[in-house]
Formats: structure tokens, C-alpha cells, sequence
């Protein structure tokens, strides 16, 4: 049996909005390929059904059986396949689909899918902070409206088929879903401004995948075989408040002071523990506040990833946020705890850009260190003979520690070369290997090779991890940074000036992109900054920005913002004030008003022409039909014939005056009778005619 054109695009848009909360869901790349295959079949084979018009293959039995078969599944896929609770319930959900997209289709299976669609976007949100859920959320809601839309009217008019054509009727209800949508929007825009969010409660989840997101690690190892694969993923956006960013500026996140010959760690010791009633800490040391050079102020926004570390400019001088306490390590690596896997947001304020004076660069100061820094900052493990004798090699001739720090820093650079491989087979020792004979390696090599050389001659240096630069985005005025970015480098200490940054990595030959993909990437990542920003983020102090903000541009047009009855008094002096100096003012309301009243007095009229027009075209609707007897109605009525309600349509076309008026409106009743009630479409085409002669008919003729 084919479907009727409501029947058929209520089908379809079930269809569809099963296919959005699938996509939604599958976006968050949390699916394995067989679960997205088997659900993208199932969507397959019901979208051919439908246009086929044929019933689903499974029958109710079936589905009581698969389900409780699935429902024995469910815990060996809990406790030993995905071995995790959300992974094995988003399962069930997709499985529910499927069973329900190939069962026999019924007024309880249709609602049983809309649910199930739901879940499925339900699951995404909780899943991603992407801004590519808006947009599922946006589809989702247009087609969850046509199809209620829909299934109004085919429970209205199970049997009644309409007169107009089906593609006549699927445009109508379409373009009704977007109408109401469009009406829902603005209002919901407005309430989620309004309202603030809790955004730990959205955010403190699992991430999308069980891995990381980033490349960031708070262990460094060598001797690593494969093959480097970065990742394009979002560390942190930083938007710069005040101040210039150097050049090769780096986000520190901590420094490793231990190395085993193939690991750098740190042994555990209890850190310092900070505490704040405002936010507000100072996490400068003494010698660290000396420092001249530049300070940046800069807001960042880090993705949620698997540790506590907050990623800060250079050297940091002082951090706010929305927290109570932090822990500096004695490597000057600031955590905050708790925060693993959570979206966070931070203000902070470093040194960029400190000034390598002469003084620091011409001073000898000698092996006198303090007894904590040449304690932990220059014990090594056994070596390679080879490693001391090249590193003593290199800086024999420099006559102060910080040039024999520059002088391995630039022998490094160019001596050797960049690349994401890793030995083919396990090295014994990773860094003789790295320095005798491949000669080329990632930035965890140069920067193990260079603090092991500078402690091998005597200066106290650490191996530092976190981000480089990041790349600057015009659009959004921010630096995006990636996980591909991840970076090792080195901090060597200077008695009097405290620890001074090294990078002995020599740039990474891979090109840049310049295309249109790279412009494209752009605006995507602007809107991913500006959804993290005031969408995943929005709480109360976004929303007074968004407040000052509105204030500030209404001041800048010198409008007045004061709020209650006080701005209204206001306005109204000084409108009339204005009024009075100037009466032509009052001219553009009134012309707005009139050409307001003269559309509202004009609509019925244009509507029926339109209607007229598409019935004698034979593409007219019930609805049109009775657009045009309404008009007939009130042409009648202009002429002193008003319909009682206690009045039929053929008793009231019995007492109009004159003869052949009575006979063409008897005639016209009859026509619309037989297209409204009988789907007659030879009769609704007949009525645009009639309606075009009582409208010409003489208006002068007596009252009865």
C-alpha cells in the first residue's frame, strides 16, 4: 500500500532525526566502526523501505527475542568487552535502534524512535564540547517539529486524502517546521543568555576517546620505536590582553629534573600548596620578580586532557581563575588539583621576552650554586664516555656558563635534523644514539641531549615540557595551540639570574599550509572559540561581559542604558523635547502605522488572489478552498447579506438577492461543498471563476 504524502514525510523525517542523533553521536568519536556500520545500514535499508513504501521485515516476536538476547549481552559488554559503563549504554541505545528502525512500523514504534533519537543527542552532549553539536542540535530540533507536525495530521486525517498534489503538502509542512523553529529560536537564544550555566557540571565528564587529547606528557621517554603521529586536536586558545608576544613565546607546563638514561621524571616530594579566597595568586619566586623584560597578560582556555597542569607564558608571575588553590612543585610546575579532563579558563601574567643582558652574558659565575639547585639540577646517570667529551668540546673555548649554554644550544640547531621517526629497533642507549649515529630526532632528543651536555660541564639545567606558540588567528584574535604542538626544551640556571630558557630544537622542515583549506580552518576555529567561550563556558561572569559589553556600545552611540522606570522617563523627555523642536519627527511613525494598517487591511484580499490563482491552476488546498469562500462571505456582506450561524451554507445562499447573484452563489457553495468535504479537484478548480464574478458584480442593488 503506497503512503499518502503526510504519511510519507512523517516517515522521512523520523528517519532523519534518527540519522541526526546517530551523527551527533558518532561525531564525538566514541563509536567503534562495527557499532557505525550496523546503525548506517539499518538507517539504509529503513530510508528504501520507506520510499518503497513497504512495511519493515521484523515482526514484533522478533523483536521481543532480540532484545532480551541483547539484554544478556549487555553485561559481559560492561564488565569485559568496552569495559566501561557509558560505552556499553550508548551500545544499548544504538542497538535499540536498529531493532526499532526494522520493526513493523506502529503509532508506538514511531514515538519508541523519536525517544531513541533523543538519547542518542543526548549522549553527544555529554560526550563533546565541539561546536559541530550546534548544529546537530539545530537540524535535530527541525525535523523532531516536522515530524510531530506530521503525525498531527495524519492522525487528523488517517483516510482523507487532500486535494492538493504531495508535493504540494510536503512543502507546506516543511516550510510550517521552519516557521515554528524559527519562532522557537530566538526565544530559547534569549533564556540561554539570561540564564547562566553550571559549567563544572557539563564539563566534568570523560572525554571523547580514553585517550588524551593532547600531546602533552608529564613523563618524557626515549628509546621509543615507530613512528610520531601529532595530533590536530585543540590544547588551549589564549587570547593576549595586554602586552606583545615574543617571538618563540612557549606555555610551560613543568620540568623534569630526574633521568634514568631513558626516562626523565620527577621523584615524589610534597609541593607547595597555595591558597586564595579571590583567585588571585602570586606564583613568582623571589628571584623570579628581579627579572627584567616584558610581561604579557594573557586569558587561556584549555581543553580538557589527562592531567592537573595549568600551561602558563615563560615564567609566570601571577594566575586567577575560578579556583580556591593550587600546588607549585619544586620544578616550578603549577597543578591544580581535580581538574583532569576538565575544560578550564585562567587568567595569568609572565615574563616574556627577559633581556640576556651583558652583564649575564660576560659574568663567570663560577660552581657556586645553592645547595638545592646543585643537588637536584646536576646529578646524572652513567654515560656514554662520547656524551661529556663532545659536550666539553663544544664549549672549551666559551669564557661564561651562558655561552657555553648557547654554544650547545647552536651546535644542536645545526648540526643536526628534525623528524617525527623513531629508531626502526630499540636503542641500548637512546642518546648516544641519537648524538653518534642517527643524528636526527624529535625535540625530546635535542632537549635531553643539551640538558645532559650542560650538566656534564657543570651548569645546573632541567628539561622543560609543554606547548610552542600556537597559531594566530586574526578572526578571533587568539592563538590556537595544538596538540601537534607539544614541545620539550631547556631551562639552565644562572647564579644571580635565576633560570633562563634554551631550545635547541631546529625548526621543523614540514611545510605550513597556505590554502583555501588553511583560510577555511580559520573561521572553524573561530567559531570553536567563540562556542568554548560563551557557550560551554557562559556563567554568570561571562554574562556581566556580555552586559558591560551591551552597556559600552550603547554609550558609544550616546544612548543612555539606565535601566527601570527612570530610562524610560528619560527617553520620553527627550522625545519630546525633540518632538516639539522639529514635527516633522512625528511623520516616520505615522507613515509606519499607515503602511502597517493599509498591509493588515490588504492581506485578506491578497491571500484570496493567491488562493484563486492556485486553485484554477488545480494546485490548491482545502485550506485555499476556504480562503476563497470566506472572500465569498465578505463580498456578501459589503452588500448587506450577513450569514447567521444558525445558518447552512445551501440555506443561506437561498435568500441572496438578486436572481443570478442567488444562482452563481448557489453554485459556487455547491463547488466548494464537493471540494472541501469530497477532495473533488475538478470542482475546486470551477471556483476561481465564480469568485471573479461576484467580485465584478455591481455593488448599487437594494438591500431585501
Amino acid at each position: 500500500m503506497r503512503l499518502g504524502p503526510a504519511e510519507a514525510f512523517f516517515q522521512w523525517a523520523l528517519v532523519f532525526l534518527v540519522a541526526t542523533g546517530f551523527g551527533a553521536l558518532a561525531s564525538t568519536g566514541r563509536l567503534d566502526r562495527p557499532t557505525a556500520a550496523l546503525v548506517a545500514a539499518a538507517l539504509l535499508v529503513r530510508a528504501l523501505l520507506v520510499g518503497l513504501s513497504r512495511r519493515p521485515p521484523l515482526s514484533e516476536r522478533a523483536v521481543q527475542v532480540l532484545t532480551i538476547l541483547y539484554i544478556g549481552f549487555y553485561p559481559i559488554d560492561f564488565l569485559y568487552l568496552s569495559a566501561s559503563f557509558l560505552d556499553a549504554t550508548i551500545r544499548l541505545v544504538l542497538f535499540l535502534a536498529v531493532v526499532k528502525l526494522l520493526a513493523a512500523g506502529s503509532g508506538r514504534d514511531s514515538f519508541h524512535l523519536g525517544v531513541i533519537a533523543f538519547l542518542e543527542l543526548l549522549s553527544a552532549a555529554v560526550l563533546t564540547t565541539s561546536p559541530a553539536f550546534l548544529g546537530f542540535l539545530a537540524l535535530f530540533v527541525l525535523l523532531a517539529v516536522a515530524a510531530r507536525a506530521s503525525y498531527e495530521v495524519c492522525g487528523a486525517h488517517p483516510t482523507t486524502p487532500a486535494p492538493a498534489p504531495a508535493g504540494r503538502l510536503t512543502s507546506r509542512l516543511a516550510a510550517t517546521s521552519v516557521t515554528l523553529v524559527a519562532s522557537i529560536v530566538p526565544v530559547t537564544l534569549l533564556l540561554f543568555f539570561v540564564v547562566p550555566r553550571v559549567a563544572v557540571a557539563y564539563l566534568s565528564r570523560l572525554p571523547s576517546s580514553g585517550e588524551a587529547p593532547v600531546g602533552f606528557a608529564e613523563e618524557v621517554n626515549l628509546g621509543d620505536t615507530g613512528r610520531l603521529r601529532p595530533s590536530s586536536a585543540t590544547a588551549l586558545r589564549v587570547k593576549i590582553l595586554e602586552g606583545r608576544p615574543a617571538d618563540g613565546l612557549k606555555w610551560r607546563g613543568g620540568a623534569l629534573q630526574h633521568f634514568d638514561g631513558l626516562k626523565w621524571s620527577n621523584p615524589p616530594a610534597p609541593p607547595q600548596i597555595m591558597r586564595s579566597t579571590q583567585g588571585f595568586f602570586v606564583v613568582a619566586r623571589r628571584q623570579q620578580r628581579q627579572r627584567l623584560g616584558e610581561r604579557l597578560s594573557y586569558r587561556v582556555l584549555r581543553s580538557p586532557m589527562e592531567t592537573d597542569t595549568l600551561f602558563l607564558a615563560t615564567f609566570p608571575e601571577s594566575l586567577s581563575g575560578d579556583f580556591s588553590r593550587i600546588e607549585v612543585s619544586s620544578t616550578d610546575a603549577i597543578t591544580l588539583p581535580g581538574s583532569r579532563w576538565r575544560l578550564l579558563r585562567y587568567e595569568g601574567s609572565s615574563f616574556v621576552g627577559v633581556e640576556r643582558t651583558a652583564t649575564l652574558r660576560s659574568t663567570n659565575t663560577g660552581n657556586q650554586y645553592p645547595a638545592n639547585i646543585h643537588g637536584l639540577f646536576l646529578e646524572l646517570p652513567p654515560l656514554d664516555p662520547r656524551i661529556p667529551q663532545l659536550a666539553r668540546f663544544i664549549t672549551e673555548s666559551q669564557v661564561s656558563p651562558y655561552w657555553r649554554a648557547a654554544a650547545v644550544e647552536h651546535y644542536l640547531r645545526t648540526e643536526f635534523g628534525y623528524t617525527l621517526d623513531l629508531p626502526a629497533e630499540r636503542p641500548a642507549d637512546p642518546l648516544a644514539d641519537f648524538l653518534f649515529r642517527r643524528r636526527k630526532g624529535h625535540c625530546e632528543y635535542f632537549a635531553s641531549a643539551m640538558t645532559v651536555m650542560l650538566r656534564s660541564v657543570g651548569i645546573p639545567a632541567r628539561l622543560v615540557t609543554g606547548f610552542q606558540s600556537g597559531e594566530y588567528n586574526p578572526l578571533s584574535d587568539s592563538y590556537t595551540v595544538r596538540a601537534s604542538q607539544a614541545h620539550a626544551w631547556v631551562e639552565a640556571y644562572f647564579t644571580g639570574f635565576g633560570w633562563v630558557t634554551f631550545d635547541p630544537t631546529p625548526p621543523d622542515p614540514r611545510a605550513r599550509e597556505t590554502g583555501l583549506l588553511s583560510r577555511l580552518s580559520l573561521w572553524v576555529d573561530a567559531l570553536e572559540m567563540w562556542w568554548q567561550d560563551w557557550i560551554i563556558q557562559y556563567d554568570a561572569g561571562r554574562q556581566v561581559t556580555l552586559a558591560r559589553a551591551v552597556q559600552a556600545r550603547w554609550l558609544d552611540s550616546g544612548e543612555s542604558v539606565a535601566l527601570g522606570w527612570e530610562s524610560v522617563h528619560w527617553w520620553l523627555q527627550r522625545t519630546g523635547r525633540q518632538v516639539r523642536q522639529n514635527p516633522l519627527r512625528l511623520l516616520w511613525p505615522l507613515v509606519l502605522l499607515a503602511a502597517a494598517w493599509a498591509v493588515w487591511r490588504a492581506w485578506p484580499g491578497v491571500r484570496a488572489t493567491l488562493a484563486s490563482r492556485r486553485v484554477a491552476r488545480g494546485r490548491g488546498t482545502l485550506q485555499d478552498c476556504t480562503l476563497l469562500y470566506t472572500r465569498a462571505l465578505r463580498l456578501l456582506e459589503r452588500r448587506g447579506f450577513l450569514r447567521q450561524p444558525w445558518q447552512t451554507p445551501d440555506e443561506f445562499a437561498r435568500v441572496i438577492e438578486p436572481r443570478e447573484r442567488r444562482r452563481v452563489f448557489a453554485e459556487f457553495t455547491s463547488l466548494y461543498t464537493r471540494a472541501r468535504f469530497g477532495a473533488d479537484l475538478d470542482a475546486a478548480r470551477r471556483l476561481a471563476p465564480l469568485i471573479r464574478s461576484l467580485e465584478s458584480a455591481p455593488s448599487t442593488e437594494p438591500r431585501p
